[in-house]
């Protein structure tokens, strides 16, 4: 058998395994481009829809994705709302978009055993459009916010499944607008206003 031949052979009958993670994060690139192949992939996380509305005016629109291992997790505990823990590796995604659909940033978290047991081990990032690091790594301010799923591994459910009370959505975007169709949503869906 020739080498060539060998190797092809050897790829399909052993595919490479995903990128496994240990406890260091990785570097915000290298996060980034698994963002990416999320993105091209267009994983469309389990309940989300692609441009759902978001909550401020300047993510009028967004979309959420999910790996593998975030997908298994939902599957195996009967929806996002279920999820008490995520596993190793399990990331999920958020792209913003402005009312006119054009990207306007990205969010991410993504599980690490190890990484810090007292935030539940996740990762924290923000990016603008082009991949530009906005925050990274310990991000208390994303942190402070998603404790109130703490029940749910710090993950939200997408809206309207799950919608932020408006004296939180205050205290966390005090010089931004409320989205008028994220407003609607607050009044139609009351009883899906995290408490």
């Amino acid at each position: 058998m020739r080498p060539l031949t060998t190797a092809i052979t050897f790829a399909l009958l052993f595919p490479m395994a995903p990128l496994a993670y240990g406890s260091q994060a990785p570097s915000p690139q290298a996060l980034w481009h698994d963002i990416q192949d999320l993105q091209q992939a267009r994983a469309i996380m389990p309940g989300s829809k692609t441009f759902q509305p978001g909550s401020r005016t300047v993510d009028y629109f967004t979309t959420d994705l999910s790996n593998k291992p975030a997908d298994e997790a939902m599957a195996k505990a009967g929806g996002i709302l279920r999820v008490h823990r995520y596993p190793n590796g399990a990331l999920v995604v958020k792209e913003n978009y402005a009312k006119n659909k054009k990207p306007t940033g990205v969010t991410a978290m993504l599980k690490l055993k190890g990484y810090d047991s007292a935030d539940r081990d996740w990762v924290m990032a923000a990016y603008d459009p082009t991949g530009k690091v906005l925050a990274y790594g310990k991000v208390g301010s994303c942190i402070a916010c998603h404790v109130m799923v703490r029940k749910q591994d710090l993950v939200f459910a997408p809206p309207p499944t799950q919608l932020l009370p408006v004296s939180t959505w205050k205290a966390f975007f005090p010089k931004q607008e409320i989205s008028p169709v994220y407003a609607h949503l607050l009044k139609t869906h009351a009883a899906n206003v995290v408490h």
